[in-house]
């Protein structure tokens, strides 16, 4: 798969929709919480695409960014995605009470995944591109190929500055954790905004696009190896 300037300008319309929602509280009969679902067996989420609510405050967004990837790996790749669309009243990586864990659950046991991806931006001073947080290699329940995967995908995709569990997902009511539990591998990727920001055209967006081609390779590799598997348990 090659990503063309079609996928991008879409991921643009995204970025700015969500933005413009991101502290707004969701319309009367809507969600703050957005599902597409997929026909691969990947679930991503993005639950600090918008501000939500943590410890009686209200806690800034990680950028449209992320929940721009997660849809975009829906239209692209068949992943089931979930994401905040509008200001959540309760963090979905701080607590488990809240929609986006009922649904996130939900799907979970309807879908079986073979693999959650938590996306996340990290902040432009962050020394890496991409943090891999796995409860240091728990969450990934004995498939640490998963890792040495998207590892693999990562670099060849010229995003080389990777680190391992500087976040370790494994404070607080994660998604990894959550997902972990329930016996998913999942990875929490915490990515610098640098490449979550298609909007900003140029560079910017040519960075969007790697980071959405790797993943997007990655996924097919995962589903790919998951429908195998299927087969030869039939």
């Amino acid at each position: 798969m090659v990503i063309d300037p079609l996928a991008i300008r879409e991921a643009v319309q995204v970025e700015r929709r969500i933005d413009a929602q991101k502290a707004q509280d969701a319309p009367r009969g809507a969600s703050c919480v957005q599902v597409l679902e997929g026909p691969a067996s990947v679930i991503v989420t993005a639950p600090h695409a918008t501000e939500t609510f943590r410890e009686g405050r209200c806690r800034i967004s990680d950028g449209a960014g992320t929940a721009a990837l997660a849809h975009m790996l829906h239209n692209l790749c068949g992943v089931t995605a979930i994401y905040t669309q509008y200001r959540s009243p309760s963090d979905p990586n701080y607590y488990d009470d809240n929609d986006f864990k009922e649904l996130l659950a939900w799907l979970i046991a309807l879908r079986r995944p073979a693999l959650v991806l938590d996306l996340h931006a990290s902040h432009d001073f962050r020394p890496y591109d991409v943090d891999l947080g796995t409860l240091h290699d728990a969450s990934l329940h004995g498939r640490k190929m998963l890792k040495e995967a998207l590892i693999g995908e990562l670099h060849e995709h010229g995003i080389a500055v990777l680190s391992d569990n500087h976040f370790a997902a494994s404070r607080n009511a994660t998604i990894t954790r959550f997902a972990s539990a329930r016996g998913v591998p999942t990875i929490q990727l915490e990515i610098s905004s640098t490449w979550l920001r298609p909007s900003e055209d140029g560079l910017m967006a040519h960075r969007f696009a790697q980071m959405l081609q790797a993943l997007c390779r990655y996924v097919q590799r995962v589903d790919e190896g998951a429908q195998a598997s299927r087969e030869l348990q039939r």
